[in-house]
């Protein structure tokens, strides 16, 4: 089944980095290496792979970034290893862009198991990607990345950009958001909206101050900025 797949292991230990290795060559995967930093441009840049699986705590690699990073790139399934048991910090994780984790200990049946899953179920429901300078929004995956720094935002916020991202030359007026936000247009009361927006516009401030994202069109639509 994955014959051919491109993974690349990135993992300090190289006794661990090797047997990940030797069981996904045994499943037909093709995989390279990173074992040290300096590997990063040989293995890492400019190539671009099926998989990616990493150890959170690489050394020098700050891991939510370089997920962000990866994921600007293109769409590898992402596995993350982590020896952390903290259910907040692995959230964070998925919100930057992983698809999926495994805490120590593991097996490396479970690892195969992970990938085997994400794939199955990309398949099944292939993402939409949505991207608006330097915004990268995933509505099938549920995260957000802005300045390539994962955004944080709540459920409301999300559906509220992705609306307008998935038609930015269009102006939405407050009364069509707040129906597509809450289902009803019947309670709108003029200012839910705003205060959302406005929610949203400061966590977009707050990773790019230098760069407008949404912007009010005429006195009661908003649209994305150019």
């Amino acid at each position: 089944m994955f014959s051919q797949f491109q993974a690349l292991i990135i993992h300090s230990d190289k006794r661990i980095n090797n047997q990940i290795k030797e069981y996904l060559e045994k499943k037909e995967y093709v995989c390279n290496q990173i074992i040290q930093y300096k590997e990063l441009d040989e293995f890492y840049n400019n190539h671009s792979y099926d998989c990616i699986i990493i150890e959170d705590n690489f050394p020098r690699i700050k891991t939510k970034e370089f997920i962000v990073q990866t994921k600007l790139k293109g769409q590898p399934i992402i596995i993350a290893l982590s020896d952390t048991l903290s259910s907040d910090y692995l959230e964070s994780l998925l919100n930057a862009g992983a698809d999926d984790y495994l805490t120590v200990p593991y097996s490396l049946k479970d690892l195969d198991v992970k990938i085997q899953s994400v794939y199955k179920n990309g398949i099944l429901r292939p993402r939409q990607i949505y991207r608006f300078k330097d915004i990268v929004l995933d509505t099938t995956a549920r995260t957000c990345s802005c300045n390539a720094k994962p955004l944080n935002l709540t459920k409301n916020e999300f559906k509220l950009l992705t609306i307008l991202i998935s038609h930015p030359y269009q102006p939405f007026t407050i009364s069509y958001l707040f129906e597509q936000v809450w289902g009803s247009s019947i309670y709108e009361d003029g200012t839910s909206i705003p205060a959302l927006m406005s929610n949203l516009i400061m966590k977009l401030r707050l990773v790019n101050n230098d760069q407008e994202y949404i912007k009010r069109f005429g006195k009661d639509s908003y649209k994305m900025a150019f």
